[in-house]
This record gives structure tokens, sequence and C-alpha cells, in this order.
């Protein structure tokens, strides 16, 4: 039995191993094609190669099909002529030089139902105007194309479009219609290809545009042109438009691309022949809205060569970058400037003028003809780097002080007068302001900022605002009065700090139930965060967790409630406490047995009015009943225990609203949604999930009626001397609750 299973399966394998993996339908085309193209013999598997790649047709299937096909090199030159419309799982198609497609292969592209990407590395055939191109497609790359190119790829579904190398032949068509699809598009001007002067309209989705000008006049047969653009590229994030790097370039105006980019994230420009000329003046950039800091950069151009005094103004917040280009610092407007990095700048000149570049952050000049003296006004950078120039002057204060061993790297080598790689620290003028502010907060978010002269840029505990001149230095966690901290600057000097911080102050507490546990928390501000806080309640001292920071709340601090005494309905209690030995205010709170609110949502008209509110509110004394909306306070017109009637602010149009009900210090939420005036307001009926219960233990446990097993309501008191009612935002995260009870019952 043993011998005729082992046979079975090797009979089974042995057939297997037989077949060709690849689909039937499709081993006779790829069979052929691989054998003219690299001579491989016929009977070998097609998708055993590194040309082919191939996938199961499905899970159940014993077959595979062919996904993508990366023709390399041939034996020799080799236009494919076979009928390749059986690949019909074929995503991606790429064709080395000497590989050609044939007419027939574009007639019938659109039967390649999932082709995603087609990339030709020579195009020799024109594609008919009448060619549909499927839908599946997004990216058509074309290097050497020497045939016109086909409105029908400018009209086809793609994204993606890279045009690169033209030969002679090739030239751009007429653009009629309008396609929202193409978002990239690279493409190469020649002197015989003419170019399409309506991109912006004909693609007014389009991304990213590049544009390579082979404007060498040293070409053959060249004859002048031109490219221009009409109308606004609405949606044009980065603009790249290269020249020749030739020595007899025709020179070109590109005012049409520059003056119409409204939203642009980033500006390329690059080569010979391009030039911003008096007699059309400043070009203007300032009018660009990035949604970034736009990102400039100009490599081996000549734009900036022939300016004359100022030419170039730019958006606030540019990040300007210079490569191997010669022109003036004079020619660029630095007063929007965050960043200016030039390298290789062959005209000789002192350091830009920066007193009216206020947004200037970081100056990187390397390599260039900049001599004279490093300003004063260098010294409010927070990055500053002029190595290897020719700086032949004297160096500021900021950099005497820190001397050559800790500031070298920014100024050096350069044959400066006052300074070298061995001058020592020298800072007479270093100074500290004596008026800072000295109270912060207990949660270790305080900064202390200090003014004065030569500062530094770094140091332990702090960092630089203005560097030399404004630094804040971070206060750690703590409580209580008298404390100080030392600073060491970078000048070797050390000074103390004597500061407090700030006293506790109770602003809203809530009743949490979470798995059947009944938590009890404050919000604050002036607790200790890294040990337990002390409470009084009614005159007893209880432990309650060190303070924490969650959602909204300034601080938290929590307890269960099984330490906490016991309460009757509608009664009061106080609470304060003494931290760092700074006493609080204190505040009384209001204990009710249930509120909650009938509404779900109140739908409310933008222009304002009038509103019913339906609930439980646990009393009828009016007096301590309160109603905002965003924080903004509602007039109470009516009350009952079950109803109220408020009249609300208008607001404009949205759902981003909350009411906050505060009854004697229990505050519930309810989402609120601005309509438009006129329209109907229909506030929802079902039950608000925020409502608050009695308990077995006399105390207030906030539950609510879906199965959620965390519930809360927060309050604060409508007379505790300051401290005013807010909702408290409640969304624990669970792990952490788990390990403050864990900690504290």
């Amino acid at each position: 039995m043993k011998i005729i299973l082992t046979l079975s399966i090797f009979l089974v394998c042995f057939l297997k191993l037989g077949q060709s993996i690849i689909d039937p339908s499709q081993n006779d085309v790829m069979s052929d094609l691989l054998f003219n193209l690299y001579g491989y013999s016929k009977s070998q598997d097609p998708c055993d190669n590194n040309f082919v790649y191939c996938q199961d047709i499905n899970s159940t299937s014993t077959f595979q099909t062919v996904i993508s096909l990366y023709l390399g090199t041939p034996l020799q030159e080799y236009v494919i002529t076979q009928d390749l419309t059986p690949l019909q799982n074929l995503t991606d198609l790429e064709v080395d030089q000497q590989i050609y497609l044939s007419l027939s292969f574009f007639e019938n592209i659109n039967k390649f139902s999932q082709l995603g990407t087609i990339i030709v590395y020579t195009l020799n055939v024109t594609i008919p105007d009448d060619t549909i191109f499927p839908a599946s497609l997004e990216t058509i790359s074309i290097y050497q194309p020497s045939v016109p190119l086909s409105r029908a790829i400018f009209e086809s579904p793609i994204k993606y479009l890279n045009v690169d190398n033209p030969l002679i032949g090739y030239s751009l068509p007429t653009l009629i219609k309008v396609n929202t699809y193409l978002e990239n598009l690279q493409l190469p001007v020649t002197f015989y290809s003419g170019f399409p002067s309506n991109l912006s309209q004909a693609f007014p989705n389009l991304l990213y545009l590049e544009i390579n000008v082979k404007n060498d006049m040293n070409q053959n047969n060249y004859n002048n042109f031109s490219i221009s653009n009409v109308g606004v590229f609405e949606n044009l994030k980065g603009l790249s438009i290269q020249f020749t790097s030739g020595d007899n370039p025709q020179e070109f105006n590109i005012n049409s691309f520059l003056s119409n980019v409204p939203v642009m994230d980033s500006l390329y420009i690059n080569g010979k022949g391009v030039n911003i000329y008096t007699s059309v003046g400043i070009i203007d950039l300032s009018y660009i809205k990035s949604k970034k800091n736009l990102g400039i950069q100009l490599e081996d151009s000549s734009i900036l060569n022939n300016c004359k005094g100022l030419s170039l103004k730019l958006p606030e917040k540019t990040n300007f970058y210079s490569y191997y280009n010669t022109y003036s610092y004079e020619c660029i407007d630095f007063s929007n400037l965050t960043y200016f990095n030039d390298e290789q700048n062959d005209y000789e000149q002192y350091l830009p003028n920066i007193d009216n570049a206020p947004l200037l952050e970081q100056i990187n000049i390397y390599g260039s003809v900049v001599v004279g003296d490093i300003p004063e006004s260098y010294c409010r950078l927070k990055n500053l780097f002029l190595s290897n120039n020719e700086l032949n002057g004297t160096v500021p204060s900021c950099i005497q002080c820190l001397g050559g061993n800790k500031s070298g790297n920014m100024v050096l080598p350069n044959p400066l007068l006052n300074f070298n790689s061995t001058s020592e620290p020298y800072c007479p003028s270093f100074k500290i302001d004596q008026n800072y502010t000295n109270l912060f907060a207990t949660d270790g978010t305080g900064k202390l900022i200090i003014t004065g002269t030569n500062l530094g840029w770094s140091g332990n505990n702090f960092v630089s605002i203005i560097p030399n001149s404004k630094l804040a230095i971070t206060i750690p966690r703590g409580v209580g009065t008298n404390k100080n901290i030392t600073v060491a600057f970078q000048n070797g000097q050390q000074r103390t700090f004597y500061y407090d911080y700030v006293p506790p102050f109770i602003k809203s507490y809530v009743f949490l139930e979470f798995d059947g546990q009944k938590i009890f928390a404050i919000n604050c501000t002036g607790f200790d965060y890294n040990d337990p806080n002390n409470i009084t309640i009614n005159g007893q001292q209880i432990t309650f967790s060190p303070a924490f920071r969650e959602g909204d709340n300034d601080g938290l601090i929590v307890i269960s409630l099984t330490e906490l005494p016991n309460f009757a309905s509608e009664s009061k209690f106080s609470v304060s406490a003494i931290i760092g030995g700074q006493s609080s205010n204190e505040v009384t709170f209001y204990y009710f047995n249930s509120i909650n609110i009938t509404e779900e949502k109140l739908v409310l008209n933008n222009t304002g009015g009038s509103v019913d509110i339906n609930g439980s509110f646990g009393t009828n004394n009016i007096s301590l009943v309160s109603v905002s909306i965003n924080g903004t306070n509602c007039l109470v017109t009516s009350y009952t225990n079950s109803k109220l009637t408020i009249k609300y602010p208008s607001n404009q149009v949205g759902d981003n609203y909350v009411l906050t009900l505060n009854v004697g210090g229990y505050a519930v939420n309810l989402a609120v949604e601005y309509i438009q005036g006129g329209e109907i307001p229909s506030p929802s009926t079902t039950t608000s999930t925020t409502t608050s219960t009695s308990t077995t233990t006399s105390t207030t446990t906030s539950t609510t009626t879906s199965t959620s097993t965390t519930t809360s309501t927060t309050s604060s008191s409508p007379d505790d001397d300051g401290s005013t009612s807010s909702t408290l935002s409640i969304s624990f995260y669970l792990i952490t609750l788990l390990l403050l009870i864990q900690q504290f019952i």
C-alpha cells in the first residue's frame, strides 16, 4: 500500500513538472517574443527569466499569468510585432532602447484593461489621435521620441506623463480638450517641437510641471523659439524650468509662468538663457500662498546675472537655495526669507544686509567670494555657517564670546582679522537683564524667559528664542516657593535664577464610574505632579493622586469614592488644599441625586433666538443654574426642575458647538448645531448620554443610559470665590485610571 501511495505522489508531481506553468493562451506569444529578443529556447518556461514577472491566475489555478514585462537590451534592434493582447493581466510594460513598439500595439492598447504603466526608451511610430487608452493607465514615460506626440496621449486619463531626450521629428500637439486627470507633466521643448501656450487651461488640476528647454544655439539648424503660458495654474505645487548648460544659449523671459502660480510650494530654475531684465521690472512672487515654506532653488542659472538692484521679491517664509550662480545679494528682497543658502557664488561682495529681514533664521554661505566684516546683526540668527569664503574683516562680539574652539565651525576657515581657530573666548559685553517672570506652573511646562546681550545659542536647561538676546529656561515640575535653577552659558559663565510655583487653585470636579469602581476627580492648577496631593473635604484631610494632564484639563487629581465622606442630597461640601506650603481657594460644591437632559442634540438658528430644554434638573432653585454655549453665557428666562428656556446668541453655521448646563456645580454637555437662519430647528429627543444618579454610598456617581463602562459629570461652584463653571473634559486613557486607582484605593 505504501508503494502504491508513493508511486501515485510521484506520478502527480511528474505530470505537474511536465506542464508549462504559464497560461497556455500566453505561452506562444511570450515564447516567440523572448526567442526573438534574447534567443531563449521556445521550450523554456517564459516566466523563468528576469524580463517577465508572473503570478498565479487565482488561488485555485495551476497556471500563472504575465503581470509585468521589463524588456532589457536585446541581441539586436527589434520591433515587437507580436499580438500582445493575450496578456490580459499585464500591469507594467517597460521596453529598453533598440526595442520598438509597433503601431498595432497602440491600436489595440485599450484591450489591456489592467495596464497601469508604460515606459518606452525609443518611440518612432506616430500614435493616432483617435487612440483610446485604457482607464487603468496612470503613467506614460517616453524617452527619445522621434515622431510627433499624439493628442490622444494628452487627452488620456493618465496622471503622470514624462517625456525626455527628444530627437529630430519630435513635436507637441495643439491642446484642444480640457484634461482634468493629468497631475504630473514633464515636457522637453526644442526649436522644432513647438510649445502649447495653454497648459494651465488644458490641465487645470496639474500639480507638478517640469519644462526642459533645449536652447543651445550651437545645435544644427537652430532657430529662435518662445515659450509662454496663458492662464493661471490654480493647483500647481511644483514648477521646474531647466535650460541648457552650454555657453551659447538663446535667452528667454519666463514671467508668464512665474506670475500665474498662486499656491506653489517649490520652484526650481536651472541653466543658462533666462534673465530678469530692467525693462521687465521686479519679479514679485510675494502673492504666492504656499501651504508650507516655499522652496526656491537656482542652480547654475543666469536668471539673476544681469539684475541691477532689487529684482526678486519672495513670499513670506521662503527658503532660498542657490548653487553655482553669479549674482549680487542686492538683487534679492530678504524681508520674507526664512532660510538663505548660497554656495559657489563668484560675485565679489559683502555679506547681505539682514536688518529688514525679521523672518530670517538661517544663513549658509559657502565657497563664495564674500569679503569684509560679519555684521553684529548676524548674532540673532538661529543657524549661521560662513565657512570657506574670503571674509577678511572682523567678527561680531557673539562669535568672540565663544572663541575659536566653540564657534570656529560657524565662520572658519576665512582670513579674518580678529579671529582664528586658537582665539580665546572674550566676552566683556555679556549681560543678563534682571527683569524676568518668576512664577510658573507646577507641571513642568513653565519657561523662564531671560533677555540680555551675547547670551549664546544654546546651553543646559535652555533653548534660544532669539539667539544671544532672548532665551527660555525650562522649569521642572515642582511646588512651593523660593526655588532656584543654575544655568551654564556657552561662554562658560553661570547664573542662578530664583522663582516660585503658582499656588493651588481648584476649578471643578467630576464623579466617575469605571468597571464598578467609583472615582472622584478634581480639575485644578498648581497641584503636585510628582507626589500625592493632600486635599481637605469638609474638614477631613484626604490623600489624592499626583496630578496629571488629560484632554482639555489644566490638571487632574483622583481618588476612589470609598475614601470620601458621605453626601446627603442637595448638600454642600467644601474643598481646599495646601500644596507646597501654599493654600488654595476654598470651593463649595453641590450634590444632587440626578441631572439629565432629554434632548440628544439641539439644532439652533444662526441668528440667535429662544429654545426649550427638557430634562431632570434636581432643584427648583434658579440661582444655582447657568447655561453657556462654547463659553458664551445664555440668559435663562424660565426654569422648573423638568424644563428650562434660554435665549441663545447668534453664531456661524456649523456643528462644532457644545451647550453646558451647570446646576449647582454639576455640568452636563449637549451637542449643538447652528443652521442657516429661517430654517426650522429640529432638536433630537433621544435621551442625552450624560446623566448622574445616586449610589448606595450616598455619594454622587455618574452613569449613562448606554453600555459604556466609564461615565462622568462635571461641576464647579457658582459661589466659589473665583472658580468659574467649566466642563471637565474626561477622556481618560483607561490604563492611566487603572494604575491610579490601584495606587490610591
